[in-house]
């Protein structure tokens, strides 16, 4: 039952506008998101590059120096060799998309055309999304977090779909998910692991089904299923094949050579047992700041669902992604100085556990009057979470829109002086008050400070020896 009452084809017409939706909005708030950081670093190397083989070799170098996140790298530089950020924003809202599909897809027991689970993955990823201006709307970090998210989630959608139908394909589909597997493991450290874990969960399942004699046969239920036993019992060779692209992409990853030298140049306070519990306190403060309202939440509804007679076997899929959550966002403790935007993935794998136990709380003709309570309550937080959202999008876009003003104006004079060959200008800095969850602006600005390095970077973009920021009161240029 949904919660309009409407038959199939107004709530296929309601679901396809809600997507749209989806697309137009955060396609608008990429389009007011300038470049900013790194964004002017990657656009300068980029640039240098004598031809598109160049930047597999600019890759390689980062490869070799920085970092392991190839895949991600490789995208941004590519989209930016064509010198279109509009391209990129046209690109990454389309992945925004297919991240919450890719979402709605991994519940199970979703109704048809179900515009209102939808539509609470919406908000939720804009809601409760971790460091959303930095880990969607920024062009580099982007690529770090959104659309590496959106390459893993599609490759476990599609895993996915096929093992709980059985389907065995051929050997095309073998070497396509083999192929698959290898960018998806070599997207993310924490995200990317977690995905590996959940493969690993899924061959249990078929192991455990198939060891108890479980039939083979359940394409005519599959979906509907309530146990595990919807993962079937039959290892197919496309499954191998995923895996172990999964696992060698994830090993190009981690064994980078520029990990292991960036590592290098942090130094921590403590060492051995005392310095991993230092770590573990980092790593649970920061889940703390940025997820105990949805943890709060996932407990909540889990009390529910077992208020309402439902068994911890109906219940896998939501457990599974709670502990994926767990597994991904304790996985950091490996790094030194884990940062917020690192949790991103841990956070969709929460968003898509609290989604799957809302997904369970349904009502019918013979529910009973608990259920009712609960499903109507959920309603309810859901009508309050989007009119929140309305406004508060309002009030960003405004504050997004003078923000992109007053950065195009200032990139306009930049350009202007690099080209009469300035080396020492000063440029304002942005005015305060425009400050906004969905921008990080303010945190990326230049300072007074030319070797700062977001003035460096700035630098490098327009090859200007130095650029100082001052006081926009103190600006009279333009």
């Amino acid at each position: 039952m949904h919660v309009l009452n409407l038959d199939d084809k107004w709530r296929k017409r309601l679901f396809i506008l809600e997507v749209l939706v989806c697309y137009i909005t955060v396609l608008l708030f990429m389009m007011l998101t300038p470049l900013m950081g790194d964004d002017y670093n990657y656009f300068a190397n980029v640039n240098k590059a004598d031809s598109f083989w160049d930047l597999f070799v600019q890759e390689y170098d980062q490869y070799m120096t920085w970092t392991g996140r190839s895949v991600a790298h490789i995208i941004l530089r590519v989209v930016f060799f064509f010198d279109s950020v509009a391209l990129f924003n046209i690109l990454s809202a389309g992945v925004f998309v297919v991240l919450t599909i890719c979402i709605y897809l991994l519940i199970d027991r979703r109704q048809k055309y179900d515009y209102r689970l939808y539509l609470l993955i919406v908000l939720m990823i804009w809601i409760f999304g971790i460091s959303f201006a930095e880990t969607i709307l920024l062009k580099y970090t982007s690529c770090n977090y959104l659309v590496t998210t959106g390459i893993i989630l599609g490759f476990l959608t599609l895993y996915r779909h096929w093992l709980i139908r059985e389907s065995e394909g051929g050997i095309l589909r073998c070497i396509g998910m083999f192929v698959f597997g290898v960018c998806a493991g070599w997207c993310s450290e924490n995200t990317s692991g977690g995905a590996i874990l959940l493969l690993l969960i899924y061959f249990a399942f078929v192991i455990y089904n198939k060891r108890h004699g479980r039939a083979e046969d359940i394409s005519s239920n599959a979906e509907s299923s309530l146990t595990i036993a919807m993962y079937g019992s039959k290892i197919m060779p496309w499954m191998v094949t995923g895996f172990i692209g999964m696992i060698i992409g994830f090993a190009f990853m981690i064994f980078a050579p520029g990990n292991y030298l960036r590592a290098s140049y942090i130094e921590e306070e403590h060492s051995g047992l005392v310095g991993m519990i230092a770590r573990i306190q980092k790593t649970t403060l920061l889940i703390n700041d940025n997820f105990i309202i949805l943890i709060c939440a996932f407990l909540v509804i889990l009390i529910m669902l077992r208020a309402i007679g439902k068994k911890f076997t109906e219940l896998h899929n939501m457990l599974i992604y709670g502990f994926l959550f767990l597994a991904t966002a304790y996985s950091l403790i490996m790094t030194a100085e884990p940062q917020s935007r690192a949790f991103f993935g841990a956070g969709i794998y929460l968003i898509i556990a609290i989604c799957q136990g809302i997904s369970d709380i349904k009502i019918d003709e013979s529910s009973k009057d608990i259920e009712r309570i609960f499903y109507t309550a959920i309603s309810c937080v859901i009508s309050i979470m989007f009119v929140r959202m309305f406004f508060e999008y309002v009030d960003s876009s405004a504050d997004l829109g003078r923000i992109y003003r007053e950065e195009t104006e200032r990139n306009e004079y930049l350009s202007q002086k690099a080209a009469e060959g300035a080396s020492e200008i000063t440029v304002p800095m942005l005015r305060p008050g425009f400050d906004s969850k969905y921008s990080f602006a303010y945190e990326l600005d230049i300072t007074e400070d030319p070797e700062y390095w977001t003035n460096i970077e700035m630098e490098n973009y327009y090859g200007i020896d130095s650029i100082a920021g001052v006081d926009r009161e103190n600006w009279a240029e333009y």
